[in-house]
């Protein structure tokens, strides 16, 4: 795969990779009439690969915006979305095709290992079950 960020942070915007596909004409043209930028070209294997890491974006996009509109942070919360991030991930990693650049899987694979890390230590934090008890306790209260 030849160098494709260059061409993720041209247009700016929240949804950029996305958007970089929507250009792909007006880039392919611009660096094929530019003789320096000619080792830059972008293959269709690369468009290819920006379209799958467009889609993989909006999983960190939705986690993203999931916990920023959030107005009361919560450890559940957090718990929760780590997790599905970490399983959108998986899921990411079982359906590579064989052809991806062993850089992107192995992206991929430390992503979902730093999510397992934060996973792990959001599981045996004792605030965690200090939360979970306390609204055990809570919904007992009110229910009895």
């Amino acid at each position: 795969m030849l160098c494709v960020l260059p061409f993720l942070f041209i247009v700016p915007g929240s949804q950029t990779a996305g958007r970089t596909l929507d250009y792909r004409d007006t880039i392919d043209s611009f660096v094929s009439r530019n003789k320096e930028l000619h080792s830059l070209e972008l293959s269709d294997d690369d468009w290819e690969s920006i379209k799958l890491v467009a889609l993989w974006l909006k999983s960190f996009r939705s986690a993203t915006v999931e916990m920023s509109t959030t107005k009361i942070p919560m450890l559940s919360t957090t718990h929760a979305i780590f997790r599905g991030l970490q399983d959108d991930i998986k899921d990411i990693i079982h359906h590579l095709p064989d052809s991806i650049s062993p850089g992107i899987r192995l992206g991929l694979t430390e992503a979902h290992c730093k999510l397992s890390n934060y996973y792990y230590l959001y599981d045996a934090s004792p605030f965690y079950t200090w939360a979970a008890c306390t609204w055990f306790i809570i919904v007992a209260y009110l229910t009895s």
